[in-house]
């Protein structure tokens, strides 16, 4: 009978840090004209959004410096101007600006979007659309 020799080797990753830090944005709303049917071109609803945010776990928050860390308050500015400056017929469209907007900050790494629209449908909590996108996919497309 022949023995298998086995050699136990050791992976050496990159990075042994196990913090991870996000910044969330939990049910940000916004009442703004969104959707294709006539009466979501004339009465505006309520748009919610939930947003978890990767960020670069390189960066340490200085309480010195607002610079180093993600600023959540610019975050839901620039998520209330894009519903407001532009009429979206589509939670989709919406998710996708929303996310390139986002992701000029380069020290944002990942990013999943929840846009919902809890009043379209009468029988449901809420519709709407669930986005993840990282840095690479962003890049890429």
């Amino acid at each position: 009978m022949k023995k298998n020799n086995l050699k136990v080797i050791e992976l050496k990753t990159k990075n042994k840090n196990t913090v991870k830090r996000k910044v969330f944005i939990k049910d940000f709303i916004v009442n703004e004209i969104i959707g294709i049917h006539k009466h979501e071109k004339i009465n505006k609803q309520k748009i919610i959004f939930n947003l978890t945010i990767g960020i670069d776990q390189n960066i340490i928050p200085n309480e010195r410096n607002v610079k180093s860390i993600i600023n959540y308050e610019k975050i839901t500015v620039k998520l209330e101007k894009l519903v407001k400056n532009k009429k979206y017929n589509f939670l989709e469209s919406l998710a996708e600006d929303s996310i390139i907007e986002i992701f000029k900050d380069k020290r944002i790494k990942s990013i999943k979007i929840k846009i919902e629209k809890p009043e379209a449908i009468k029988a449901a909590g809420a519709v709407g659309i669930e986005v993840y996108k990282n840095r690479n996919d962003h890049e890429r497309s």
